[in-house]
């Protein structure tokens, strides 16, 4: 309990306890009066998050690859049994979706349809995970793609399936992009930024950016201030170093140099994105089991499980939520419709 969320986390690992439904146990405690949450989520090591993320840069350009060796690169194997065939990593959208891969479609559509994607244009993906994104807009929409993500095995991943389009693949920090595009998407990456950095982000972004385009923010994002920047069991085991902004933290990051044409929140829809990751991960573990009994042991199964249940709970209690911010340098000449 002194741990509060690592705590109950570890103790799960080593089956010292069970439930039938960890989504449903902790949606419960997520739902609950503030101050059962504020003592789950442990004060002391919210201070300590809090001290962490306000005083020390933890995503460095020296510590920014972490996050791949421990996560990213676990192997192209793994995920390929969680995630549906466009191999997205990021939330779906379930408007008109009766599953992932329905979701994760019309997520990319949304994506396209918002920065306006026409042939001929050229397009930056930072943070571009399996070459899923780069993928559809170069097949679909004839757009020239340049994506960058800092996994090896995701730049393997998306160099092969979109082998025959015009679609570049580099390994390589955001800081590092160089060029001018037509149109800039980021799924997933602010997420890995940290606060010591977002100006450094979306001054990078209005560089490489025309002066007429588009570019569009996919992240995870806090607004709820009894949730702290980093979820501790996920920090430790799931994605060291990564931060999820608060929402002012994001608009004084990019108030320098963009101005917001459209602001969409579905995070909900992270809840039914999750909740399918998990049923994949359950349904093909035997699978994954017999590839290698050593690396995908009981221990890794369990550590998965209570991930993906607490963050079913998470984005179905509106704790955390995904927001879609569309870019503008100057302000669109008459103004921007967006779509849902």
């Amino acid at each position: 309990m002194n741990e509060g969320i690592l705590g109950f986390g570890e103790s799960y690992m080593d089956g010292d306890w069970d439930a039938d439904d960890i989504a449903s146990l902790f949606y419960k405690i997520f739902v609950g009066p503030a101050p059962i949450l504020r003592m789950f989520m442990n004060p002391w090591n919210r201070f300590l998050y809090y001290m962490q993320f306000s005083f020390f840069n933890l995503q460095t350009k020296e510590k920014v690859y972490d996050v791949a060796k421990v996560h990213y690169d676990l192997g192209n194997e793994f995920f390929e049994n969680m995630l549906d065939s466009t191999m997205n990593y990021t939330c779906g959208y379930w408007k008109d979706a009766d599953n992932l891969e329905q979701a994760q479609l019309a997520k990319m559509n949304l994506v396209a349809a918002k920065l306006g994607v026409k042939p001929g244009m050229t397009v930056l993906d930072v943070g571009c995970g399996f070459g899923g994104m780069a993928r559809h807009l170069a097949k679909n929409f004839g757009a020239t793609v340049t994506a960058v993500t800092i996994s090896k095995e995701q730049v393997a991943y998306a160099t092969e399936v979109c082998q025959g389009l015009p679609v570049t693949v580099k390994l390589m920090d955001y800081r590092d992009v160089a060029g001018s595009y037509d149109r800039i998407v980021s799924l997933g990456c602010l997420e890995h930024v940290g606060p010591a950095n977002y100006k450094t982000f979306f001054k990078t972004l209005s560089r490489c950016l025309k002066e007429d385009g588009l570019c569009l923010v996919h992240c995870m994002g806090n607004y709820h201030t009894v949730m702290p920047h980093q979820e501790p069991f996920s920090a430790k085991y799931v994605f060291p170093g990564a931060c999820l902004p608060y929402y002012k933290e994001v608009m004084n990051g990019l108030g320098d140099y963009f101005l917001i044409e459209d602001f969409h929140n579905f995070g909900n829809d992270y809840g039914l994105t999750s909740e399918a990751w998990r049923d994949n991960f359950i349904k093909n573990w035997p699978r994954l089991k017999k590839l290698d009994g050593k690396k995908y042991d009981e221990r890794f199964y369990r550590m998965w499980t209570f991930y993906l249940g607490v963050a079913v709970a998470l984005y179905k209690a509106r704790k955390i939520q995904l927001w879609q911010i569309v870019l503008s340098k100057h302000g669109v000449v008459g103004g921007y419709r967006s779509v849902r």
